[in-house]
């Protein structure tokens, strides 16, 4: 999945970046590497996380993204992080903890997938950062395009060396995998652009909705139940990282693009 999600997702915004006037240089793929092996490292344990363990435990251990770049993102980029802001990052932790240990003793398999889950979210958090970054420089088609080419690259080696047959998809899958390319290879672009004049803190405490989302529509589509605990959890987690998300409203100043 992450193979071919990556490797059309290169391809699609590859051609919307011609498309546009624009051009893939040496200097640009410069500028994506380390973000496209960070996107790499999140996708392909992102995948594995959510074969081991359920897609709540993924997303609420996802729901931390938001504090650890609040945390970095101060020294990184001079954004405010007062002692309040900790103690609601603090009781967004306990609320995430609170969702994922509420089913109770947890299996080898669900160990090892919350494990995974949890390199997902630190690869995910620095590509989120180094993202920020490298926008001050970087228009966003071009850098969207190049960091999922890098992306594509690095996500490859991992594919064959996991032993993983590459010839296994269903026709019937195709429709999915490049719906997947497109939705949120757009919301890759989308969120590329939006770095430029939103502080990362904020756009990634934003970003915490999808957990809920997640837990929610798994429900229906995937048969995965929600016990109250974990519901408590996930909603303690995402208020208190939606206040810290309201303290820290006030917009970046724009450059000019």
């Amino acid at each position: 999945m992450a193979f071919y999600r990556l490797w059309l997702g290169a391809a699609l915004l590859t051609t919307i970046t011609y498309a546009t006037g624009k051009r893939l240089s040496w200097s640009t793929l410069r500028a994506t590497w380390l973000g496209g092996l960070f996107l790499a490292g999140d996708m392909t344990m992102f995948y594995s996380a959510v074969r081991l363990t359920s897609i709540v435990d993924v997303s609420v251990i996802g729901a931390f993204q938001p504090a650890l770049v609040l945390i970095v993102a101060r020294p990184l980029f001079g954004e405010r992080m007062s002692r309040s802001d900790v103690g609601w990052i603090i009781l967004a932790m306990v609320g995430v903890s609170i969702a994922v240990i509420g089913p109770g003793a947890a299996g080898h398999h669900r160990v090892l997938g919350d494990l995974l889950a949890v390199g997902a979210l630190l690869s995910f958090s620095a590509y989120w950062l180094v993202s920020k970054h490298a926008r001050e420089l970087t228009g966003a088609i071009e850098y969207t395009a190049g960091v999922m080419i890098v992306a594509a690259i690095g996500a490859t080696p991992i594919v064959l060396l996991a032993g993983q047959s590459l010839s296994r998809i269903h026709l019937s899958d195709w429709g999915w995998i490049v719906l997947l390319a497109i939705v949120p290879g757009g919301g890759h672009l989308i969120m590329n652009w939006a770095h430029r004049f939103v502080d990362a803190s904020i756009s990634s405490a934003i970003s915490c909705l999808a957990p809920l989302v997640a837990a929610v529509v798994a429900i229906p589509i995937l048969g995965q139940s929600l016990s109250w605990l974990q519901v408590v959890g996930v909603l303690i987690g995402l208020s208190a990282i939606a206040v810290v998300a309201a303290r820290h409203r006030e917009p970046a100043q724009p450059p000019v693009e």
